[in-house]
């Protein structure tokens, strides 16, 4: 193979490794949004009250 072609298979491997890899952060960012809204939603707790009682517990 010579140094082109050996280039251009890397670089696509490349493409092909970060395709693969941001499809996965995506699906596990959607996983971990429907259990967060799970668990907010099983504790009774609005998405947007979520954050004053984060701080309350801090103090």
């Amino acid at each position: 193979m010579d140094g082109l072609n050996y280039l251009t298979v890397a670089y696509l491997g490349m493409i092909a490794g970060i395709a693969i890899w941001t499809w996965t952060v995506v699906t596990r960012s959607k996983s971990i949004e429907a259990r967060l809204a799970a668990v907010e939603a099983s504790v009774g707790v609005s998405a947007s009250d979520a954050d004053a009682i984060a701080k309350k517990v801090d103090e």
